[in-house]
């Protein structure tokens, strides 16, 4: 089967997205022809799969470039116009310039190397990958398989006004309409976005999760030392901060200050967070607790596989249908996992899998659970179990095998539904 892919981030540029999309599409067993972008605008990481160019039948990178000075005029157009601004960067995002050269790098393609695609592929985010795969469903008549790594418009980290809102319904509704299948990371966003659409429409959608690769967890193993090393690896950036489990373990340690004594706390990643952890962190009460920056992808697999204990820890809100990349490489790591996640997806996989949660509103839940982790992880440390933590049948759903399995079968059923034959060997 031969597979059209649109997807901005592709190794080695440093996002999730890069990761997701390598580990479908690289060595899939179908003729994939990947665009993907080439931009100066987005760090690099060329740790994550390097081989992955090489996986896929053909790649070919098209230039994203930011205007000069694009900064400076998003701020002042912002402060002259917010619609005017909303449609220039919010509509759907600040990589539409992007949507042009694709289309003009699909139809080269077709003129001159004539290949036969069987269906078409788009990665969102960023959604203007979608916007080109609208534009290819209308000029090609292909079967359409979107696939959404976070909601569109529900997602609360997009802060949309009325306005931005309102344009990326439209849309998100044009693209979930005409796609003939929709791929989401769980079955709590599928309800949650297509809620407000015909129930119908619902039919065309698809559960596919995140995957972990066994293969790079080889040399995972517990610290040598005596004491715990409970990890969190992440970026914190708007609503999603640490200070829910610091004043979780201040305030544990006020009502024992020998609790924690043999942990130390480590949080990996970038981090702006102000004076606030400044004077958390100077208050002698506190346990060890450690900050550090960026890593490299691999270094960060590397760090849950070498901790005692991982922590999980999103935005405050009453539900959430996020399913992080990172928590399947948790699951991968097979190390104890405590989430600090509201109720919903992230936090009933935790459950599943056996690891703790507690809602990021609820201090003194936070507190309970995790001294219940900290003496968890602590019988285990010392007990001879060096089996993968969690039960197996919930591991095995996520591993990269399983999931780019069930992605293959899905783009069977979305050819074959469209009336067209696929060869034997896609199946």
């Amino acid at each position: 089967m031969n597979v059209l892919a649109i997807s901005f981030p592709f190794p080695p540029m440093a996002l999730p997205r890069s990761i997701q999309v390598a580990r479908l599409l690289s060595g899939l067993g179908s003729a994939v022809t990947l665009i993907c972008a080439e931009t100066d605008a987005i760090k690099l990481d060329t740790t994550i799969y390097p081989e992955a160019e090489r996986e896929v039948e053909k790649l070919v990178r098209v230039k994203f470039t930011a205007p000069p000075l694009s900064k400076q005029f998003s701020r002042v157009l912002y402060r002259l116009s917010r619609k005017r601004w909303n449609e220039r960067y919010r509509n759907p995002d600040q990589y539409r310039s992007w949507v042009k050269p694709v289309l003009e790098t699909v139809t080269g393609l077709l003129e001159t190397e004539e290949p036969r695609f069987d269906c078409i592929v788009t990665f969102g985010q960023p959604f203007t990958c979608h916007m080109i795969g609208l534009e290819l469903k209308r000029r090609l008549s292909l079967p359409w398989v979107a696939y959404f790594s976070d909601p569109w418009i529900e997602n609360q980290f997009n802060e949309y006004d009325s306005h931005a809102r309102e344009l990326n319904l439209r849309s998100e509704s044009l693209v979930l309409q005409q796609a003939d299948m929709v791929l989401m990371n769980s079955s709590e966003t599928i309800d949650l976005v297509f809620s407000k659409y015909p129930v119908e429409l619902k039919d065309k959608a698809r559960v596919l999760p995140h995957a972990f690769d066994e293969e790079l967890f080889k040399e995972a193993s517990s610290p040598a030392s005596d004491r715990l090393l409970i990890r969190h690896i992440g970026e914190f950036y708007g609503p999603r901060t640490p200070y829910p489990v610091l004043r979780a373990l201040l305030h544990g340690r006020k009502v024992d200050s020998t609790r924690y004594e043999d942990v130390t706390f480590e949080f990996i990643g970038p981090y702006d967070l102000g004076p606030e952890l400044d004077e958390i962190l100077s208050d002698p009460l506190l346990p060890d607790v450690r900050f550090g920056g960026r890593i490299s992808y691999l270094e960060s697999l590397a760090a849950m596989g070498q901790s005692d204990g991982l922590l999980l820890i999103d935005a405050p809100s009453e539900q959430s249908v996020f399913l992080p990349s990172k928590l399947i490489d948790y699951i991968g790591s097979g190390k104890p996992i405590c989430g600090i996640t509201p109720p919903g997806t992230a936090n009933s996989l935790i459950r599943e899998i056996g690891g703790l949660t507690a809602d990021p509103m609820d201090i003194e839940s936070i507190e309970r659970v995790l001294a219940d982790f900290v003496d968890q992880v602590r019988d285990r440390k010392h007990s001879a179990d060096r089996l993968p933590w969690g039960r197996p049948d919930v591991r095995s759903r996520f591993a990269r095998v399983a999931v780019q399995c069930k992605f293959s079968k899905y783009l069977v059923e979305c050819v074959k539904s469209s009336g067209r034959e696929v060869e034997p060997d896609a199946v």
